[in-house]
C-alpha cells in the first residue's frame, strides 16, 4: 500500500504513533484522539515497518469500541490486508481458552458455554440449595465475592488459605462448589474467562509462547480500568518482548466497585521505568466552556497525573446549571428543554443523552418525557438477548453446542412446558452426576428411572431423540437452520401464541432469526459456538447503535466512551451525586468526581446540570443539598436557573431573556383554591408546627388543592390547603 499519510494528527499524536518498540503510556484526556493515535499506531507498524499482523493483538473494553478500532485500522491499511486480533478483553480470553482447550483440564472443552449473569445466579443457587448450609449466604453476595476474587486472580484455595473468620471460610467453600458445578456444565462464567486465561498461560509456557508471539507488539486500550488479572495477563503477554503501548486517562477511571485499578496506569512507570510517557491534551470534542467547567472538578482530584485539557473549539454556551423544587419539577424541565432544542432543530433526539448517578432516578424522568411524547430509550435495561422468548430458544442452542450445560437444559425443557418440573430436574442432575454422563444424555434416560412418571419420561426421550439429531448436524449446519428446526420440533410457535403478549414475542422471534441469518450468511454453516459468544459478550453500549432517533437514558457507569451533542447530567446533590457510600471515603469521592468528569466531557456543544430542594427516592423524601461538585465550577461558566418567588423561575443571567415557564405546572391565582392573596406562589406564611416557609408552588383545585412550602427551618413540605391552616406572615 501507499505511505500512510500522518497530516490530520498533532504534534503529540504523531510522536506516539511514529515511536520506537518498548513500552509506552500515551495518557490521553477526554476527547483528545485516543482511537485515532491506536489505529495509527496499528497502521504504521504494518504499513511502515513491516510488522506482520499477527504478531499484533489490540484490546479494549467494548465490542463497540473494538469495532471501531478494527473499520479504521482497516481504512488506514486497505480491505485487502489482513487485520491484525482486535477485540474485547473477553473476547481475546475466550480465543486463547478455545485454542487451547485440550489445556483446561477435566470437565472443559471448546465448546464450553458462557454463562451470563443470569445464569450465573442460577448456578450459585443450585449450589447453595445443594450445600444445604445453616447459615447460607444470599445468592448475590456469593456472586459478588467469588466475582471479586476472580478479578483479584484468586482461587478458593486462596480465599480458603487467607481466611479470616468462618464467614470467609463459607464463601471459600461455596467457591469452589461453584467452580466445581462450572466444570460438570463444561461452563465458564465472565470473570472466569479472565482467571482461567491468565492461569492457563501462566501455568504453560509453550502455550503462553505461543500467545507471546501473537501478542509481540500488544495495545491495551483504556488501561485505567484494568483489574488485577488483566494487569497480570498483560504483564505475562508483554514478557518476551516488552512491546507495550497502553492508551487510558487515569482521570476518567470509573469502575473500582468491579475490581479496576487505578494504580495500574498511575504505576506504569514504576512497572516499566524505560517508558515513553505521552499527554494527548488537546481536546476535539468539547467546547471551551465545557472543557473549563470540567477540568475546574477534576483538578480537585490528588489520585492523578498533572495534565490540562485544552481546545480549538468555539467558547460555546455556558453550562446550564437548574436547580427544581422536586425530581418531578427537575424532570419536566430536562423534557421541556429537549422538546425546546428539538422543535428549534438545535439538536435531534438522538443527539441527546440524560445521566443520572442511579437507576431508580429513570422512573420519573420517563414519566415526563412520555408527557412531552419525546420518544426515548433505556440503555441498561432490557437487553434484546434477555427478553425470555430469546433466551429460551438460546438454551436449545446452548445444549445442541454443549450438552453438559445443565442450566441451558433446565431452562430449554420448560420451554414449552412438558412437565418436567424440579424434581425430574434434580433426578437428571443426579443420573448425569452417578452415570459421568452430560445433562443431555440424562435425559435421554429417564425412561429406566423407577421414580420418573411414564408421561414425563416419554416427553423427555423425544426431546433428548431430536435434540441428538440436531447434535449431529450442527458442525455442518447454519444457525438459522438449527433454529428453525428447534422451532418446528418443539412447538415454539404455539406456546408464544398462548401468551397474552405473545404477537411481540414473535416479533423478537423473528428478529433472532434475521439475525442469525445475517451471520450465518458472513461465517457460513458450523458457526453455532462463535454466534453464541458474541451474543453472551454483548454489554450495554452494544444497545446504542440500534437505538434509532430517540433520546437516550443511561447510568453514567455506562457513559464511556459516548459523546453527544447535548448532554443532562440529573440529581447533582449530596447523597446522590457523590454517592452516600462515598461520603467519608476520600477515595470514593475521588472516583465519583471522575465520574462527574466523564459524564461532562459526554457533552460536545451544550451540557445541563440539575439538582433539586427535595427528593423522594427508595420511598423516603429528603431535603436535598447542592453536590460539592457544582460549587467547584467558577459561576461565571454557570447559567443558573432557580426557584424564585415568582411564579416561575428567571435565569440569572441578566443578557438573557428567561425561556423555562412553568405556567402549566402551576395553577393560577385566582382559581379554585380560594384566591386568596396569602395563597399566591412566592408568599410567606406560617404553620403551627412548621413555622415560616415560602410556597414555592400550588397543585390541584378546589378541595383537593395542595401547596408546597419551602419552611425556614422544616424544608420542603407538601401540605393539602384545606387543612394546613396556613396563615400570611409579613416578609
Amino acid at each position: 500500500m501507499s505511505s500512510l499519510k500522518l497530516d490530520d494528527l498533532n504534534s503529540v499524536q504523531r510522536e506516539a504513533v511514529l515511536a520506537p518498540d518498548g513500552p509506552i503510556l500515551i495518557l490521553a484526556g477526554a476527547g483528545s484522539g485516543k482511537t485515532r493515535v491506536l489505529t495509527y499506531r496499528i497502521a504504521h507498524m504494518i504499513a511502515e515497518r513491516g510488522v506482520a499482523p499477527g504478531r499484533i493483538m489490540a484490546v479494549t473494553f467494548t465490542n463497540k469500541a473494538a469495532g471501531e478500532m478494527r473499520e479504521r485500522v482497516a481504512g488506514l491499511t486497505g480491505a485487502d490486508q489482513r487485520m491484525p486480533a482486535v477485540s474485547t478483553f473477553h473476547s481475546a480470553c475466550a480465543r486463547i481458552l478455545r485454542m487451547e482447550a485440550a489445556l483446561l483440564g477435566a470437565g472443559h472443552d471448546r465448546n464450553f458455554t458462557i454463562l451470563d449473569d443470569g445464569d450465573t445466579m442460577t448456578a450459585i443457587r443450585r449450589v447453595l440449595e445443594e450445600a444445604q448450609l445453616a447459615d447460607s449466604p444470599p445468592p448475590e453476595l456469593m456472586r459478588a465475592r467469588i466475582d471479586q476474587a476472580k478479578n483479584e486472580a484468586l482461587t478458593p484455595a486462596d480465599l480458603a488459605a487467607n481466611a479470616a473468620d468462618g464467614r470467609d471460610r463459607v464463601v471459600a467453600q461455596i467457591y469452589a462448589l461453584y467452580e466445581a458445578r462450572l466444570a460438570a456444565m463444561n461452563a465458564i462464567d465472565f470473570g472466569g474467562l479472565l482467571l482461567r486465561a491468565y492461569q492457563l498461560l501462566r501455568d504453560h509456557p509453550a502455550a503462553l509462547q505461543r500467545w507471546q508471539e501473537r501478542a509481540a507488539h500488544l495495545l491495551v486500550d483504556e488501561y485505567q480500568d484494568t483489574n488485577r488479572v488483566q494487569y497480570l495477563m498483560v504483564r505475562l503477554l508483554a514478557a518476551a518482548t516488552g512491546n507495550l503501548c497502553v492508551v487510558g486517562d487515569e482521570d476518567q477511571s470509573i469502575y473500582r466497585w468491579r475490581g479496576a485499578d487505578i494504580g495500574n496506569i498511575l504505576d506504569f512507570e514504576r512497572d516499566y521505568p524505560n517508558a515513553r510517557i505521552f499527554k494527548l491534551e488537546q481536546n476535539y470534542r468539547s467546547t471551551k466552556t465545557i472543557l473549563a467547567a470540567a477540568d475546574a472538578v477534576i483538578q480537585n482530584n490528588r489520585e492523578r497525573k498533572a495534565k490540562r485539557l485544552w481546545t480549538e473549539n468555539a467558547g460555546g454556551d455556558p453550562v446550564t446549571y437548574h436547580t427544581g423544587l422536586t425530581e418531578r419539577d427537575e424532570a419536566d424541565f430536562i423534557a421541556r428543554e429537549i422538546a425546546r432544542l428539538t422543535a428549534a432543530g438545535t439538536a435531534r433526539h438522538a443527539e441527546i443523552v440524560v445521566f443520572y448517578r442511579v437507576n431508580a432516578q429513570s422512573r420519573v424522568i420517563e414519566e415526563a418525557l412520555v408527557r412531552r411524547r419525546v420518544p426515548y430509550y433505556i440503555v441498561g435495561g432490557l437487553r434484546f438477548y434477555d427478553h425470555r422468548e430469546i433466551k429460551d430458544l438460546l438454551a436449545y442452542l446452548r445444549v445442541i453446542l454443549n450438552p453438559a450445560d445443565a442450566v441451558g437444559l433446565e431452562r430449554m425443557v420448560g420451554a414449552p412446558t412438558r412437565g418436567i418440573g424440579a424434581k425430574t430436574i434434580e433426578t437428571i442432575a443426579a443420573i448425569a452426576a452417578r452415570d459421568a454422563i452430560s445433562a443431555c444424555e440424562a435425559l435421554g434416560r429417564l425412561e429406566s428411572e423407577s421414580n420418573v412418571a411414564l408421561r414425563i419420561a416419554k416427553a423427555a426421550g423425544e426431546l433428548y431423540s431430536w435434540m441428538r439429531e440436531l447434535i449431529a448436524r450442527a458442525p455442518a449446519t447454519g444457525v438459522r437452520a438449527l433454529l428453525d428446526q428447534v422451532i418446528e420440533r418443539s412447538g415454539f410457535a404455539a406456546h408464544l401464541d398462548a401468551m397474552i403478549d405473545g404477537a411481540a414475542r414473535r416479533q423478537n422471534v423473528a428478529e433472532l432469526l434475521a439475525a442469525a441469518s445475517a451471520f450465518d450468511a458472513e461465517h457460513g454453516p458450523g458457526g453455532l459456538g462463535e454466534f453464541l459468544e458474541r451474543i453472551a459478550l454483548v454489554n450495554d453500549s452494544d444497545q446504542i447503535q440500534a437505538a434509532g432517533g430517540r433520546v437516550a437514558l443511561m447510568t453514567l457507569h455506562t457513559s464511556k466512551g459516548l459523546e453527544y451533542p447535548v448532554a443532562f447530567i440529573a440529581g447533582m446533590e449530596e447523597g446522590l451525586f457523590p454517592h452516600m457510600r462515598a461520603r467519608d471515603n476520600e477515595r470514593e469521592i475521588e472516583e465519583e468526581r471522575r465520574l462527574c468528569y466523564v459524564g461532562m466531557t459526554r457533552a460536545r456543544r451544550l451540557l445541563y446540570l440539575s439538582n433539586t430542594l427535595s427528593r423522594e427516592l427508595y420511598g423516603n423524601r429528603q431535603e436535598a443539598r447542592p453536590s460539592r461538585f457544582l460549587a467547584e465550577i467558577d459561576p461565571g461558566l454557570l447559567r443558573r436557573i432557580v426557584p424564585e418567588r415568582a411564579p416561575r423561575p428567571v435565569l440569572q443571567t441578566p443578557s438573557r431573556e428567561p425561556y423555562v415557564d412553568y405556567a402549566d405546572s402551576q395553577i393560577a391565582e385566582d382559581d379554585g383554591a380560594g384566591g386568596e392573596a396569602h395563597m399566591a406562589v412566592g408568599a410567606r406564611v406560617q404553620h403551627l408546627t412548621f413555622g415560616r416557609g415560602v410556597i414555592r408552588r400550588r397543585e390541584g383545585r378546589g378541595e383537593t388543592a395542595k401547596v408546597w412550602v419551602n419552611f425556614d427551618r422544616a424544608g420542603l413540605k407538601l401540605l393539602v390547603v384545606k387543612f394546613a391552616n396556613l396563615r400570611p406572615v409579613a416578609d
